[in-house]
């Protein structure tokens, strides 16, 4: 059995004309394209499920939400190719289409996933000094940066906090969705600053900044249910472009909270 699905399944949705045509096969023996993936769990799955997918050139197209379902499962993953943005528009568009996430099928997916691109390294655990020990050249202290962009508020992420940077997840799942797009945004926008604004002295775009934050937060800042609310949520992300203008206005007009980056918290 080979099953249709990419751009090419998606096509009813979509606004662009494929540039490929790819399959998942249920035989290794079928693999005859680089568009074509073989694995025996996906295969299993497959034959299980064949019953809801209909027929077109001769071969099963995977339905809306399971295209939408493989969308989501690699956007945790920033491929080489360059697609992700590409990728993520297609995902968005299905989601307006109506696509619901097939669980099941994502967890499955996710998992070969791990297997093929690797697993996510992201250690909330790490106390306050070895999480922000990596390759960025800091200026200030990472949460002042997040106070600068709501002040007079406080960030979201402070009545989560279990440890210098973890937090309790069961506690911000429960929480409104408002608080929950907030948390997540905000991170968005401090890591747009401290990663890309403030290194080039606010000469670059804050806008291309937002986006290669957003893509870095979803790929390798967060990981599980956390990364994949932030690939669902996608069209969220880029529809706040008059919020996210805002919270950098407001950044610049506090820059005295800023506090120099200087290992661990007092």
């Amino acid at each position: 059995m080979k099953l249709l699905i990419g751009s090419t399944a998606a096509q009813p949705y979509l606004s662009r004309t494929p540039k490929d045509v790819d399959f998942f096969v249920s035989d290794p023996d079928e693999v005859g394209t680089p568009e074509d993936f073989y694995h025996p769990v996906l295969a299993a799955w497959m034959f299980t499920n064949c019953h809801k997918f209909h027929h077109v050139y001769g071969h099963p197209v995977a339905d809306l939400d399971t295209l939408y379902t493989i969308k989501v499962s690699h956007s945790a993953w920033d491929l080489r190719n360059g697609s992700w943005f590409k990728h993520m528009s297609d995902l968005a568009t299905l989601r307006n289409a109506g696509a619901v996430l097939d669980v099941e099928l994502h967890t499955t997916l996710y998992e070969i996933w791990e297997e093929r691109y690797g697993k996510k390294k992201v250690d909330l655990n790490k106390d306050y000094t070895a999480f922000f020990s990596d390759h960025v050249q800091r200026t200030w202290d990472h949460d002042s940066i997040h106070e600068s962009l709501v002040h007079p508020l406080r960030p979201k992420y402070e009545k989560y906090l279990t440890g210098d940077v973890s937090m309790d997840m069961g506690k911000v799942w429960a929480s409104t969705a408002y608080d929950i797009f907030q948390l997540f945004l905000e991170e968005v926008l401090a890591t747009a600053l401290e990663r890309w604004i403030i290194p080039s002295d606010y000469t670059c775009s804050p806008r291309w900044a937002y986006m290669q934050a957003l893509k870095l937060t979803i790929t390798s800042l967060t990981k599980g249910r956390s990364s994949r609310y932030m690939a669902e949520n996608y069209g969220w992300f880029l529809d706040v472009k008059k919020i996210s203008t805002a919270h950098f206005k407001n950044h610049k007009e506090n820059l005295n909270l800023l506090r120099p980056y200087g290992g661990p918290k007092s």
